[in-house]
């Protein structure tokens, strides 16, 4: 392979590189830096198909670990909370970085190289993590990931895309974003026995174990090539400094605000403005470019802005799952083992999750708006369901509900990039950079805002109810005199002192005080999401209709977005 410049001149920009194979029609890659689909027997198809399944996993799964686990990292490398959060928020940080230049890189180096340079890498420093344990080497891996968790996810439907005939395209595109979606839920699962067995470094050494395979998987069942072309000029730089640099510091001050608290730190403050500005100013950079790496006229277009809108929103309710249910649970004092199960029905929802909209798709590409507009409906009746938790709430309580959101989550993600793909179609492939930015970002950016927001709203509303139920804690109220008598005296075998008796019973009530309140707080934060969803589905259907009815006298279109979308991700 000859040497490439990373800066090609201006009149070389979408050049192609190197020598261009004589593909069959069905077998040519629609756009540069996608593969291309050979035909292959089943046999090698179904090679494909399980790398495809490994490589989601393992980009997923990683970071699932840490974020399930990391009050046991806290613990054994002795981190203060601070500390804990940034392990999650630096993966997030380098995540939606490289969001920026993905496309770009694999269209003018390849898919070999896109593939192999970040497997090795992250396999590297999974495995150093073995070896050398302590909080900066554990930064490094988070950091690492992150990158890389970029990679995989477009590796993942690369790989799936082979895994099927050309005429499932969109199917395969389907399948391999929903692999990337059972990394959570099998978390929950994996996650007490990998404790058992050894600690963090179980969970470190699943990790390492899964990205050595990864690589050596991709060794072995080698992506087809593609078309490379010359796309990276010397001002793609600046754009990402300047994007990069201001997320980064808009996702430190999302994932720590809670923990340091959103007024209390000056520093937060500061990061924010600084964060908006980059932005705003990476914003317009881009604007006035000749070949910019974001397309921010067709950002601005009211209907690809209420596509990201929307999207962004719906990856935001999402976080009902790991930041509402899981907390209400954990605010019950409900340990990993015990949540088990609930984790087990979360997956098999994912898959099915899945499996529908691949079989939607098969049925009718017109199907996604009804996927989209299924996806609120389970969300909103997932949260209605959790709205309406006590004190006596068990995970077998959440079976329905939790599986409902599952169901959604997968169903969600599908529907998503179709509808991006008919967007995009509309535009050109042109702007596949900007489609594949605003997937990346909404959806990590979303999840991390979802999270901030709720569980700041959590806390807001634990402290009002907390305060509301003090008041009722009066030493003249019969009842609560009762009360108080009755849980002094269950330490009256443990402690002789009847005014260390007293002492302990009052701690129980407070502790169920604290409880009770947390619970009802959990409960606003599912009638918020519950509210916030119906409230999208309203204006969903009402774009719908008025699209429709524009639409109803239009040319007639092709009935599937370009299968070409399918590779642009």
């Amino acid at each position: 392979m000859s040497r490439v410049p990373l800066f090609a001149p201006r009149e070389k920009l979408g050049q192609t590189i190197g020598d261009v194979p004589d593909w069959k029609p069905h077998e040519r890659p629609m756009i540069p830096g996608s593969p291309s689909t050979p035909d292959m027997p089943g046999s090698e198809r179904l090679k494909y198909g399980l790398v495809a399944l490994l490589l989601g996993l393992t980009g997923s799964l990683g970071t699932a670990l840490v974020s399930v686990n990391l009050n046991q990292i806290q613990g054994e490398l002795g981190l203060t909370p601070v500390q804990g959060a940034w392990l999650s928020s630096i993966y997030i940080m380098t995540n939606v970085a490289m969001n920026l230049l993905l496309v770009k890189y694999r269209q003018q180096f390849g898919i070999s190289r896109f593939v192999m340079v970040f497997l090795t890498i992250y396999a590297g420093a999974a495995v150093a993590e073995l070896f050398v344990t302590g909080y900066p080497i554990a930064l490094l891996v988070r950091a690492v990931s992150g990158v890389t968790g970029a990679a995989m996810g477009a590796l993942t439907v690369f790989y799936m895309l082979q895994a099927l005939p050309p005429k499932y395209k969109l199917q395969a595109l389907v399948l391999g974003i929903g692999a990337s979606q059972l990394g959570m839920p099998l978390a929950r699962i994996l996650s007490p026995m990998l404790i058992d067995l050894g600690g963090w470094h179980g969970v470190s050494a699943l990790e390492a174990g899964l990205a050595v395979a990864s690589l050596a998987a991709v060794l072995i069942v080698r992506i087809p090539p593609g078309i490379r072309i010359h796309t990276f000029e010397w001002k793609d730089i600046v754009s990402f400094l300047l994007f990069a640099s201001g997320f980064a510091l808009v996702v430190a001050v999302l994932g720590l605000g809670r923990l340091e608290w959103w007024f209390d730190r000056p520093w937060l403050g500061w990061a924010l403005a600084a964060g908006v500005a980059l932005i705003l100013i990476g914003w317009t950079f881009e604007h006035y470019r000749e070949n910019p790496l974001v397309d921010t006229r067709w950002f601005l277009t009211g209907g690809y802005f209420r596509f990201a809108i929307a999207i962004l929103f719906v990856r935001m309710l999402l976080s009902e799952q790991p930041v509402g249910s899981t907390g209400l649970l954990q605010a019950l004092g409900m340990a990993p083992e015990q949540v088990q199960h609930l984790y087990v029905i979360v997956a098999f929802a994912t898959v099915a999750g899945v499996l529908a909209g691949a079989v939607m798709l098969m049925i009718s590409p017109k199907l996604v708006i009804v996927q989209s507009l299924g996806t609120l409906i389970l969300i909103a009746i997932g949260a209605w369901m959790d709205a309406h938790s006590t004190v006596q709430t068990a995970p077998a309580n959440l079976y329905v509900s939790q599986a409902l959101i599952g169901f959604a989550a997968a169903m969600f993600m599908g529907a998503a990039v179709m509808l991006g793909i008919g967007q995009l179609v509309q535009r050109g492939f042109g702007s596949v950079i900007t489609f594949s930015v605003t997937f990346g970002v909404t959806q990590v950016i979303g999840g991390v805002l979802g999270g901030a927001i709720l569980g700041t709203f959590q806390i807001w509303r634990a402290q009002h109810h907390a305060a509301y139920l003090s008041e009722a804690l009066v030493g003249s109220n019969p009842q609560v005199a009762s009360l108080l008598q009755t849980y002094s005296g269950a330490f009256r075998s443990s402690i002789a002192d009847p005014a260390g008796q007293s002492l302990q019973g009052l701690s129980t009530v407070a502790q169920q005080v604290t409880q009770q309140a947390n619970v009802l707080a959990f409960n606003d934060v599912f009638w918020l999401i519950f509210w916030v969803a119906i409230t999208q589905l309203v204006l969903t259907v009402i774009f719908t209709v008025r699209t429709m009815l524009k639409m109803r006298n239009a040319p007639k279109s092709a009935d599937t977005p370009s299968a070409a979308g399918a590779a642009a991700i």
